[in-house]
């Protein structure tokens, strides 16, 4: 139960940001941090750094790096 409530935590910050900035930011955000987002200026532009810091904002979400992680070993 505790493990639960350590990995709840981080997910829901992290659907919430996600849903406060848009999904459309997040998921540029995360491809282009994975390599995976072309080259396009229309895009680029969506690609936001401080979407993948933790809550106080010197930190990483642990969440968006693991996904990060997954997106780099599968592109």
């Amino acid at each position: 139960m505790a493990l639960l409530q350590l990995f709840l935590r981080p997910v829901v910050r992290f659907a919430a940001r996600v849903t406060a900035g848009g999904p459309a930011v997040a998921a540029a955000t995360i491809l282009h941090r994975a390599g995976a987002l072309p080259r396009n200026r229309g895009l680029e532009r969506l690609v936001r750094d401080d979407a993948l810091r933790g809550r106080d904002g010197r930190g990483q979400d642990c969440i968006a790096s693991f996904v990060v992680g997954v997106m780099r070993c599968l592109c």
